[in-house]
């Protein structure tokens, strides 16, 4: 025989009493618009295989100095970036 257990059901939707400012929401909306406009992966799970080259410290010093302050990266770094990134990606191709 199966007991069967009758759950209450809830009478109002939950209500987090976790609040994010707009201010806050913003900055994440711009910092993710930054980083998707050069083709940075902000959130990577698992690890990261890449190895320690130039590119990838140009990614990260992007990212501290320009994408986290919430500042925009100048156009000639964005441009080798972008040109070092192109040359990745047809190098990995071959």
């Amino acid at each position: 025989m199966v007991n069967i257990v009758d759950k209450p059901k809830p009478t109002s939707s939950y209500k987090s009493p976790l609040r994010i400012p707009d201010e806050l929401k913003q900055f994440t909306e711009r910092r993710e618009q930054r980083a998707k406009e050069l083709g940075i992966a902000l959130y990577v799970l698992g690890t990261d295989t890449r190895s320690d080259d130039e590119f990838q410290k140009l990614e990260d010093y992007i990212m501290e100095n320009f994408i986290d302050l919430d500042l925009d990266v100048p156009e000639d770094i964005k441009k080798k970036y972008l040109e070092m990134k192109k040359d990745r990606e047809n190098s990995h191709n071959k």
